[in-house]
């Protein structure tokens, strides 16, 4: 049964993170972005990275500190068969990949408008896609755990398992609010499906490795369009006839 520790972390992720999120640090990262800061989107994946980390060391602290057992958090293996679903989740990526790197420039720079709203998040240079990466592996683990492990296992006393799951999934899409509605509508699909798999394998695990490769795959596919191109070489300069260059006097 959660005890007044759980319900204050409970209340300072769900609701003192969710506002700091979406009055600070997004329009900031939009406002730093727009403002062409060198080193802005990076600047933003470290700090989510910092946070999400922080919050799911926070979970793993008092999970420990309470000795409650890790089959609660569904924070164990599941059946040699639950890793299909990230075997799946890996085929979809190398699908969409393929796909992306079969069209043509012409037709990637064309594509660039269907990001929509997200298109700020995604990274466009080799640096910031390496920081993106990284921040998609923290968000398959942090968000898993956070969401589908310890605020399901916070919420089930009182709204049952499936009711908890539910209900995290409905906070999980609001909190991609920043990414507009599409964007949130997106989140909240993908996180029915995370959801599905966790009750269906009892484990936490499959969801991780299968929400960090969605999160890497979108990433890498934001990339390939978005990616800043540099000439590949300079043409050469004129030579001026020698017939018509001037004497110096």
């Amino acid at each position: 049964m959660p005890g007044l520790i759980d319900v204050a972390f409970a209340v300072v992720l769900l609701v003192a993170a969710s506002l700091f999120e979406h009055y600070y640090f997004w329009p900031r990262f939009r406002a730093d972005i727009a403002s062409g800061r060198a080193g802005a989107r990076v600047s933003g994946y470290r700090r989510g990275i910092a946070g999400q980390w922080l919050f799911g060391a926070g979970a793993l602290a008092i999970w420990i500190t309470m000795d409650r057992p890790w089959s609660a958090l569904r924070l164990t293996l599941p059946a040699w068969w639950g890793f299909g679903f990230a075997l799946a989740a890996a085929g979809l990526l190398a699908l969409q990949l393929w796909s992306v790197l079969r069209l043509p420039q012409e037709r990637r720079e064309a594509a660039r408008p269907k990001l929509g709203a997200v298109s700020f998040l995604l990274p466009h240079t080799a640096r910031e896609y390496g920081w993106f990466v990284a921040l998609s592996v923290t968000a398959g683990f942090c968000e898993e755990l956070l969401y589908r492990g310890y605020l399901v296992w916070f919420f089930t006393p009182w709204l049952g398992p499936i009711g908890a799951m539910l209900f995290v999934v409905a906070a999980f899409g609001v909190g991609h609010l920043y990414q507009g509605r599409r964007g949130a509508i997106k989140a909240t699909l993908a996180g029915v499906v995370m959801a599905a798999i966790v009750l269906i394998t009892n484990s936490l695990i499959p969801a991780m490795i299968a929400h960090a490769l969605i999160d890497v795959g979108g990433g890498t596919i934001g990339y390939l369009l978005l990616r800043d191109r540099q000439p590949t070489s300079l043409p050469a300069p004129a030579r001026t006839p020698r017939s018509t260059r001037t004497t110096a006097p």
